[in-house]
């Protein structure tokens, strides 16, 4: 017999820490019918076989059990705080590993001739390079010299990828980085869009037909050649790159893509931008060429790999929905776990308002990193006011990191014009808020508080079964004086631990980040290594985490 997953409780959480983004680690309760008298010849209460048995002389009653009350989730909006110095450049992904952070981030091609370079015959936004930089704080950053790449006729620069050498086309657009916790040779990986050949498509075509999605292949623009696929490179330090030979897809993936190692599944998930548009007609292909990008609404699409060599054509993961506005659109994949917490799924993208050509970011949760739903409270990362420099709009870039000072933050780009305004290049800007520079930071919320568990009158829930990784808890709230939160522990089996039951629990009451949860002054959980549920009572309180200690 073949090992397989198994489902169901107790759960073994990946890191120490539970926030409440979804309702993933809420029970969601069951009930049960009880007779008051049973039929002559059948068992009294509970009712065993309920729905084909008789519900004797008078009506069954209906008894609840752990089904949440008085609870939702709310998203909080963020706090942006400006970066400080010399700004990364476009398309960043900002990581905190080995005790310091690390971006990686696009920089615009040299504008003097390098006769080595294929730069002139690749589309302004393709012909980017990566570079690197490193912080101790993610606010002030260095960038190393390096010496790995000519730039501007010397070495002295902090480029660590550069794909218009050696008579490459394949350019880069729209990439990010992410550690590969299953891998010390390929580390690091990167995806990206790139410029593709016709023979690297026909090559795909033959070894993986029926897979390209015809939307990777537009006309040209301004004599440049548009044909793009998601391509791939590998790292053993975030330094030295390695490109994959072979595109990992073929589509038309021209924003933030992005892509993680789910711990869970044992996949590379890739979040790439695709398309939901209706089907052409045949024989009008050559008529009106391109018309899914007019008739296309943009979407974020979600593909998997084993082996981060070839991944599936993707599929719609988040799309323009009935609630939302006909004219408005997601428009970047910013996906990233919570800090710590490698099976606690967020993403962050922006809400693209044609009518105005300006937008804001929401916040998506995910019980999986696969199904998706929007959290409830509005945009968490708004746009400034007009004529500031991020007044038009905001875009996240991953990943949600711990910053100093009991903070997360996510890193964002900000801009003072229009989307598809012609006025990037601050320098022949001088119609639009001339000299008005764009802008990086992070937005910020104190540690855990992206999402609340809100309560505000009287509410109760429990966990789902958990197996316990620490031997007390603290939480992450906040009670008005004229509430509390009180906290019982149950073995998975039903039975009250003694000594850990509500009228046991000490009152809390305030506002901290890391509030011990007692029960007659004792904070052991007292649960002998059993698996567990925590079932909580609420008045006029906010609870963002459990952390287990």
């Amino acid at each position: 017999m073949t090992d397989m997953q198994l489902y169901g409780e107790p759960v073994l959480l990946k890191g120490k820490v539970i926030y409440f983004t979804s309702w993933k680690y809420v029970r969601q309760g069951g009930f049960s019918y009880q007779r008051e008298t049973a039929p002559a010849g059948e068992a009294t209460d509970p009712i065993a076989a309920a729905l084909y048995s008789s519900d004797g002389p008078r009506p069954a009653r209906y008894t609840p059990h752990d089904i949440p009350t008085g609870i939702r989730l709310v998203a909080q909006k963020g706090q942006r705080v400006p970066m400080e110095g010399k700004p990364l450049g476009q398309q960043f992904t900002v990581i905190y590993d080995g005790g310091r952070y690390r971006a990686w981030y696009g920089v615009p091609p040299c504008p003097d001739p390098e006769p080595f370079s294929t730069k002139q015959y690749q589309l302004h936004g393709n012909n980017v390079h990566v570079a690197y930089a490193e912080s101790a704080d993610g606010f002030h950053w260095e960038r190393p010299s390096l010496g790995l790449f000519e730039y501007a006729g010397n070495r002295d620069n902090n480029i660590v990828l550069r794909n218009d050498l050696n008579g490459s086309l394949r350019g880069w657009h729209g990439g990010c980085v992410f550690v590969d916790p299953t891998s010390q040779d390929e580390r690091y990986k990167m995806v990206y869009l790139g410029t593709i050949s016709d023979e690297e498509w026909d090559a795909f075509e033959r070894k993986y037909p029926g897979e390209i999605n015809s939307t990777a292949r537009r006309q040209p623009m301004g004599g440049f050649r548009l044909v793009g696929a998601l391509f791939g490179a590998v790292s053993p330090d975030g330094i030295h790159w390695h490109n994959l030979p072979e595109p990992l897809l073929i589509d038309h993936c021209d924003t933030q893509n992005t892509c993680y190692y789910d711990v869970d599944s044992q996949l590379y998930v890739a979040y790439v931008r695709t398309w939901q548009v209706n089907a052409q007609a045949e024989g009008y292909a050559a008529q009106f060429p391109d018309s899914w990008i007019a008739a296309g609404r943009r979407s974020i699409g979600r593909a998997v790999s084993r082996d981060f060599r070839h991944f599936t054509r993707p599929e719609l993961a988040v799309t323009p929905g009935a609630d939302m506005a006909p004219s408005h659109l997601w428009y970047t994949n910013c996906k990233t776990t919570l800090p710590d917490c490698p099976d606690q799924h967020v993403l962050f993208p922006w809400r693209w308002e044609l009518e105005s050509d300006e937008g804001d970011c929401y916040l998506f949760s995910s019980a999986d990193g696969w199904t998706w739903s929007r959290v409830p409270g509005g945009p968490v990362v708004e746009r400034g006011t007009p004529g500031t420099p991020d007044g038009a709009y905001v875009v996240c870039s991953p990943n949600l990191v711990e910053l100093p000072g009991e903070r997360w933050g996510i890193a964002y780009h900000g801009w003072p014009i229009p989307h598809k305004y012609p006025g990037r290049d601050l320098s022949k800007r001088t119609g639009l808020f001339p000299g008005v520079p764009d802008c990086q930071g992070y937005a910020t919320w104190p540690k855990g508080r992206l999402v609340a568990l809100e309560c505000r009158n009287e509410g109760s829930f429990a966990t789902v079964g958990l197996v316990p990784p620490g031997g007390s808890i603290r939480i992450n709230a906040t009670i008005r004086p004229a509430g509390y939160i009180r906290v019982e522990v149950r073995r998975l089996d039903g039975v009250d631990l003694p000594g850990r039951t509500f009228a046991d629990c000490d009152p809390l009451v305030g506002d901290g980040l890391s509030l011990p949860v007692t029960w007659g002054g004792e904070e052991s959980l007292n649960h002998n290594g059993a698996p567990i549920v925590l079932r909580f009572q609420m008045r006029q309180a906010t609870l963002y985490g459990v952390e287990f200690v």
